[in-house]
């Protein structure tokens, strides 16, 4: 994409000339006039014309209905969807029915919203706001509302997403104070029309509906080629199927082998588009006028100067009073659906997408010298497109480039900095160098108390986004500043921004590796959301919700495991009905939630990991269908952890398939973004070659740690506060499957280094005691295989002792632990020469295992028939044989349960009935203990 303002000119001037030297004729055009119906098809699924009877949404109309006949004087009520699934259509239906009811339903214009209000009539009202996210006068408007008025009065808002700017209400307007609780609750249409409606309903009743008002006899649903689903159908794509097996069966040539609805219809509508210029004059190609409707649905064409000024862009030259008047019958006419030449928002997008995202020459032509209200136009098409066509080939970097140069044409225009802002998705993760340009500008241009504190935020959320994770504290810190000075005001409004400011530094201070600070602000955090009032419990529940979230990672971090089971538990019931208002925005965090509750649960409570692992999966499964560029990061998140769950439950061969999965996953992310995916694919490597290294891949093993161990070594010289501890665990992994493989040599300086780092991280008082118990217990296993029997007993010893403390603490979690750990022990004082003392630890393990494997056998088992393999080792060592031939025997029948048809369980098999052999030649000893 070309950049600077200079180029931008000299490939529009380059574009112009082309243009008017290759002009040619119109030779694609339909031949004669075309019925209204045909001429403008895209007014087929205009909402205001209601071609297609109304169909499911009743649900949601009662809803509507009991909330305005409500008593109350004032109520507001949110009604979100991506665009297409018929917001605007229920809007019309419920207006009507209101309006039959004695009300007045008033649209509010956008610029208008003000003077709309001001001039409210009598009686009751109904105000509808359409594309409310984009609204830069909705805070005035609501204050203005405040006013007393004779009648009730409803505010409806149509938004596709609920994000900033909702929330920012809540400190832009002094309404708030005077309306209930249970105002600007939500309702979400990014569901199917209505249980029991299946969409073959949908299209029958729609293709029979198009086919009478084009004068056709219906060609039924047979006839439609139904689009393909991600979850719920847009209502859009299911009409334009039937739209255009309607206009097929009306004599118009419709695209064969295009799958996506709405793009066929916009190739039929090109062509009346075509035939329209043809009819006022104008000798356009069909590129050309497809280049021009394009540019008018970026940059609008509301007048005359408007649309000369599109048409001066896109074909210079032609006859400017002439081709003014045809566009604005595009806009004008029964094509113009929403606010586009094209059609219905979803529909111009699409056709902005397709045109401008081919072209660096029309994308200059189009954006130089903006003024500033063309330019923040562009900024909501911009945002929408990344919002709603992120998936589409070229739509992200379409959308990119249009801010970027919106950005350069707003100047210093804090409203324009502002909506760029406002309009990005909380989820939308991923900051970029030029989020961090546009919120240094925001915050030099920062009018009052309020937008420097909004634009501090921005600039440090977009600096933490970027990876520049210093500057960004520094700057978060000034914005939590900012607003405790506003806090300390008015704390009721503005609560939230409070605690939004405060949860971003807090998540900044733990991707630093500071998770004793980011600890402390996220209760900081939650403190405030408790302490709110009732009223306020719409506003703050969602901040709430993203505080808990960061509070559970933060205590699994600082070893609070208990009070994060506790917090956990409070955050799903509280995102699943966040995600009931609105799916698209809080899929992702019940989805994160449910992962890191089975993180948790896999260390403690393995069975019931796997039930929440695998609805996660589900859930990202879902999102990736919808949109996977954006949800990709976290399906990866979520196989991993299912992957652990299933290692967990002892099912490592049922753990391959999603942790493969999830490798090449990461993989592809680390390759685009290095900064935020490398550690996340050292995680998943991890974990994968734990697995490897316990099913006897062992040459695979060690490759794949070997990598998990180069990453995260890259990682600590990066970060050494957050990723040391993710390096102790990659080399102890490695340390153990070189032990396995039998390379102890090659394993002890590993296991060494892992020790030394997580003692390390013990003296600064970081949690992991578990952790450094298991590599002191590793340590010792080692120095026997190495003959170094008097150096084993002394790590196996401190790792017994320290794994004691913590099963007294948490017996489900650290049991299978201590019982390992009992286990290396008794071995070791065994190969000291220490028989009798290795007696007592080994009994113990054969103990613990016992009651564990009662409670869960098929996790624990294994653990089990290895502890009583090494009772048979120490009573052959003190050859007292019958009793070793009991153990020997015990081992044989675990084995024998544990025969699954895999070939590692089978050599367990097979070795404890070499063992067994071996006793009953009363006599031999054995040699040494097994481990």
């Amino acid at each position: 994409m070309v950049v600077s303002e200079m180029s931008t000119r000299l490939a529009a001037a380059v574009r112009a000339a082309r243009t008017a030297v290759r002009r040619g004729p119109l030779a694609d055009a339909p031949d004669g006039p075309l019925p209204d119906g045909v001429r403008w098809p895209t007014a087929l699924l205009d909402p205001a014309q209601a071609v297609v009877p109304f169909l499911g949404r009743e649900q949601e109309l009662g809803e509507l209905r009991a909330w305005a006949e409500d008593d109350a004087a004032i109520r507001l009520r949110l009604v979100i969807a991506p665009a297409g699934f018929g917001k605007t259509r229920l809007a019309y239906e419920f207006g009507d029915r209101m309006s039959t009811s004695g009300w007045t339903v008033v649209p509010v214009p956008r610029g208008k919203e003000v003077p709309t209000v001001r001039a409210r009539p009598e009686g009751d009202v109904l105000f509808v706001v359409d594309n409310a996210a984009t609204r830069l006068g909705l805070g005035a408007m609501l204050d203005a509302l405040g006013r007393p008025a004779h009648g009730r009065t409803r505010v409806l808002l149509l938004a596709r997403v609920a994000g900033e700017w909702l929330r920012r209400l809540r400190w832009g307007s002094t309404l708030w104070a005077q309306i209930d609780r249970s105002d600007a609750t939500q309702t979400a249409l990014d569901l199917p029309l209505a249980s029991g409606l299946p969409d073959e309903v949908v299209l029958d009743a729609a293709v029979a509906a198009f086919a009478e008002h084009l004068g056709v006899e219906s060609p039924g649903v047979a006839a439609v080629r139904a689009p393909e689903s991600a979850g719920a159908t847009r209502v859009v794509d299911l009409h334009a199927a039937a739209a255009l097996a309607a206009l097929d069966a009306a004599g118009t040539p419709v695209p064969a082998n295009e799958p996506n609805p709405v793009r066929a219809l916009l190739e039929v509508a090109a062509s009346s588009w075509a035939w329209s210029a043809r009819e006022a004059g104008l000798e356009l190609t069909i590129d050309e006028v497809q280049d021009v409707v394009a540019a008018a649905c970026l940059l609008g064409a509301d007048d005359a100067a408007s649309a000369r000024d599109v048409l001066r862009r896109v074909v210079p030259g032609l006859p400017g009073r002439a081709g003014a008047r045809w566009l604005l019958g595009l806009q004008g006419s029964v094509v113009g659906l929403g606010t586009s030449a094209a059609g219905h928002d979803r529909i111009g997008d699409l056709l902005v997408v397709d045109r401008l995202g081919r072209s660096v020459a029309l994308v200059g032509s189009c954006t130089w010298g903006l003024s500033r209200k063309t330019a923040l136009r562009v900024v909501r098409v911009a945002r929408r497109v990344e919002v709603e066509l992120g998936e589409q080939p070229g739509a992200a970097a379409l959308a990119s480039e249009l801010l970027r140069r919106a950005a350069d044409s707003c100047g210093d225009d804090p409203r324009a900095l502002r909506t760029m802002f406002l309009l990005k998705q909380r989820s939308l993760l991923g900051g970029t160098a030029d989020d961090v340009h546009r919120g240094q500008q925001a915050v030099v241009v920062a009018r009052d108390a309020v937008g420097r504190a909004e634009a501090l935020l921005d600039l440090g959320t977009a600096l933490k986004e970027s990876g520049r994770l210093a500057e960004a504290l520094d700057t978060l810190d000034g914005a939590v500043a900012a607003w405790r000075r506003l806090a300390a005001g008015d704390l009721d409004r503005y609560r939230t921004g409070l605690i939004d400011a405060i949860n971003t530094l807090g998540t900044a201070h733990w991707g630093a590796g500071l998770t004793q600070e980011a600890l402390r602000l996220e209760l900081e955090a939650l403190e405030l959301c408790r302490a709110a009032p009732e009223q306020d419990v719409t506003w703050v529940q969602p901040e709430l919700a993203r505080t808990l979230i960061s509070l559970t990672v933060s205590l699994v971090e600082t070893g609070h495991p208990q009070e994060h089971e506790a917090r956990n538990a409070e955050v799903i019931p509280i995102l699943r009905t966040l995600v009931a208002r609105d799916p698209r925005q809080w899929g992702v965090p019940l989805a994160q939630t449910l992962s890191n509750r089975a993180v948790t649960l896999t260390e403690s409570r393995p069975q019931e990991a796997l039930p929440c692992a695998q609805e996660a999966v589900d859930i990202s499964r879902r999102l990736v269908l919808q949109a996977a560029q954006r949800h990709r990061p976290q399906l990866g998140f979520a196989l991993t952890n299912l992957g652990n769950a299933y290692a967990a439950l002892g099912r490592d061969r049922d753990a391959i398939g999603p942790l493969d999965e999830a490798v090449a996953l990461r993989r592809e992310l680390a390759r685009e973004n290095p900064v935020a995916h490398t550690w996340t694919l050292a995680y998943t490597l991890a974990s994968l070659g734990a697995v490897r290294s316990r099913l006897g891949d062992l040459d695979e093993a060690i490759a794949i740690e070997r990598e998990a161990v180069l990453l995260r070594r890259r990682l600590v010289r990066e970060n050494p506060t957050r990723y040391r501890r993710m390096l102790a665990a990659s080399l102890s992994n490695l340390a153990v499957t070189h032990s396995r493989s039998g390379e102890p040599e090659e394993a002890l300086p590993l296991e060494q280094e892992a020790v030394a780092i997580r003692r390390g991280l013990a003296e600064e008082g970081q949690p992991g005691e578990e952790y450094l118990a298991r590599s002191l217990s590793n340590l010792g296993v080692l120095f026997s295989e190495l003959g170094r029997a008097a150096d084993a007993v002394a790590p196996t010893e401190e790792a017994v002792a320290q794994l004691r403390l913590l099963a007294t603490r948490d017996p489900d979690r650290f049991e299978p632990d201590l019982a390992d750990a009992l286990l290396n022990l008794g071995a070791a004082l065994i190969d000291a020469g220490r028989s009798e003392e290795g007696i007592e630890p080994t009994a113990e393990a054969v103990r613990v295992r016992r009651d564990l494997a009662r409670r869960s056998p098929d996790l624990h088992l294994p653990g089990l028939a290895a502890a009583l393999s090494n009772m048979v080792s120490v009573h052959l060592d003190l050859e007292t044989f019958d009793t070793a031939a009991e153990y020997a025997q015990e081992v044989v029948d675990v084995r024998r349960r544990l025969v699954d048809g895999s070939y590692a369980h089978e050599q367990d098999l097979l070795r404890a009935l070499d063992l067994q052999a071996r006793v009953r030649r009363a006599g031999v000893p054995g040699g040494r203990a097994v481990r």
